[in-house]
């Protein structure tokens, strides 16, 4: 008995795969391995994701009152380009050295929460030029502690973005009237520029384009498009006009557009290459 259930299983084997090497049977099964998401290499993963699926590219700006300046311009620049879509997130009389009045993590994470990005364009620094206070203690600007502790404090902005997936451009102080404050807004831009290089973080210097030939402070600047001089520079010598804002930021405007088409071009191509290779099933060879 046992002999004839053994034959009976060998005849049903040779049946259902034929009597070639069972292996070879056919199936439309999809692979078992799964395929790993698409990404755009050297890409943050949002803008990544942005760009492979087609949708808009949700950029934050942040900062003080120039962050809120550097969105009005960019806005004016880019309100025309459908595939990206600029977030209002500055906040005026804000920075690192008043974390008493408003944390700034905490407030960029609620903004995150409320709003997910795909780019942050960061600019503060021009309420940052004086000390802080530690534990009580009067700390003075720029000394050792004064940059571990503001350093930390910007680390902390660009990490949390970076975790979120979010590509990080920072925009320097511009050229300022007085003495006293350009040497300030010197030290704190080269402060920033330090630390952002130690980040790779694209830093945008702003001196060369509100200077003179001669890289003096001056109130009027070349209008981009015609070249006759206009009012750059508010009276206060230190914010710029809404004309001095947009000569600001006409070459990140430029570079934004250019980037996302760029983008999209390479998601594409990335896209068509793995339509191509993907199988429909694994057909193995017929016997």
């Amino acid at each position: 008995m046992v002999a004839l259930a053994i034959a009976a299983a060998a005849l049903a084997l040779i049946l259902v795969f034929g009597r070639s090497n069972p292996i070879e049977a056919r199936t439309t099964l999809p692979d078992a391995t799964p395929q790993a998401p698409a990404r755009l290499a050297g890409v943050a993963p949002n803008l990544s994701d942005a760009a492979l699926s087609g949708r808009q590219v949700h950029v934050g700006i942040f900062g003080d009152s120039f962050g809120d300046g550097i969105w009005w311009a960019l806005d004016q620049q880019l309100r025309r380009e459908h595939d990206i879509q600029l977030h209002r997130l500055a906040r005026p009389s804000t920075g690192f050295t008043s974390y008493g009045h408003l944390n700034l993590l905490e407030d960029i994470r609620a903004k995150l929460d409320r709003q997910p990005l795909d780019v942050a364009i960061i600019s503060f620094g021009a309420n940052d030029t004086q000390g802080i206070s530690v534990d009580g203690r009067p700390v003075r600007y720029m000394s050792d502690e004064w940059r571990r502790v503001i350093g930390a404090r910007v680390d902390a902005i660009v990490n949390l973005l970076r975790e979120r997936g979010v590509q990080v451009y920072w925009i320097g102080l511009p050229r300022m009237r007085s003495a006293s404050y350009e040497e300030k807004a010197r030290a704190l831009s080269g402060f920033f520029a330090e630390r952002m290089h130690a980040l790779a973080v694209p830093f945008i210097d702003t001196v060369a384009a509100t200077s003179d030939t001669e890289g003096h402070y001056v109130e009027r600047l070349p209008n981009p498009r015609t070249g006759r001089m206009m009012q750059a520079r508010s009276g206060d010598g230190i914010h710029m006009t809404m004309n001095g804002y947009t000569i600001l930021t006409q070459g990140l405007s430029r570079y934004l557009k250019r980037r996302v088409a760029a983008l999209r071009a390479e998601a594409a191509r990335l896209n068509a290459r793995q339509a191509s290779s993907a199988p429909a099933g694994r057909r193995a060879p017929s016997a």
